[in-house]
């Protein structure tokens, strides 16, 4: 038997509330780090289950299976709620230290690829429960086309469809069992459909996150660019009006300079004149 494994204590430590303290950040980290691993251990757990149901002989055996299949799921989607919060308030008191980035960046990525590996689990076993299904069905309807055999697996009214095959087999001994099958994995299928639902949901959460999370760092550096500009556009205008100050500087030494070779022509013709008349 496979026990479903706990879910551990991290949803009973409070929230990082961010800070200086590289202690209590790293503790987070850690902590998260185990749920991660708990995450994972309940996935490899989930696809033993899938396998052994596949197997299973009686009924009753098979409905305990499916009942810790459940079970599971159940607890791993609710501690993958908590991971995506813990991840994304991790990420939000990370952005200006480029170490606790880079660690909340490491756990966001371990994350999604967990999430990945349990959409690729929960495909495989749908598609295995199918065509276990089909050949059950192709037990009392070997004619069936794929259509008829489709209707019955998958439609609404699969069910019913599958009984009235019944109806007219003519191995009844074998049908009553097969329908049971059918019906079962029926089931099971829309349960992996409805998980497989849930986790594309929560991987889209996280793609969003990382876009929200590149959005204000973009910002930063738009900010840092605009800034730059400025500083600049700023010294180059310093430096024109440098320029500017030192030409006029000169333009003022040259006009005194013209004022007093003016004066001293005056001052000269006027005392040459002076002399000639006396």
């Amino acid at each position: 038997m496979v026990a479903a494994a706990g879910g551990g204590s991290s949803s009973a430590r409070k929230p990082y509330k961010g800070g200086n303290d590289m202690g209590a950040f790293f503790e987070e980290v850690d902590d998260i780090k185990k749920s991660l691993l708990q995450y994972d251990e309940n996935i490899d757990t989930i696809e033993t289950l899938h396998k052994r149901s596949l197997n299973e002989i009686s009924e009753e055996q098979g409905s305990y299976t499916q009942d810790q299949i459940q079970s599971l799921s159940n607890e791993s989607m609710s501690l993958s709620q908590s991971l995506k919060d813990r991840i994304k308030n991790l990420q939000k008191y990370s952005s200006g230290d480029s170490t606790k980035k880079t660690q909340a960046e490491n756990l966001k990525r371990q994350f999604m690829s967990s999430i990945q590996r349990y959409q690729t689990v929960e495909a495989t076993y749908r598609q295995k429960y199918r065509e276990q299904a089909e050949r059950q069905y192709r037990i009392v309807q070997p004619e069936a086309t794929d259509a008829q055999v489709k209707a019955a697996i998958d439609d609404a009214q699969g069910e019913q469809i599958f009984s009235q095959a019944l109806m007219t087999s003519n191995r009844r001994g074998e049908a009553q069992t097969a329908l049971s099958e059918v019906q079962n994995r029926h089931r099971e299928i829309q349960k992996i459909e409805q998980t497989m639902a849930e986790l594309a949901q929560l991987f889209h959460d996280m793609e969003i996150l990382v876009a929200e999370q590149e959005a204000p760092v973009q910002h930063i550096d738009n900010q840092t660019q605009a800034v730059q500009t400025d500083i600049e556009q700023g010294l180059g205008h310093t430096n024109k009006a440098v320029i500017k100050a030192r030409a006029l500087r000169k333009k003022k030494w040259w006009c005194l300079l013209i004022v007093i070779c003016i004066l001293g022509i005056s001052l000269g013709v006027g005392l040459g004149v002076g002399l000639n008349n006396n």
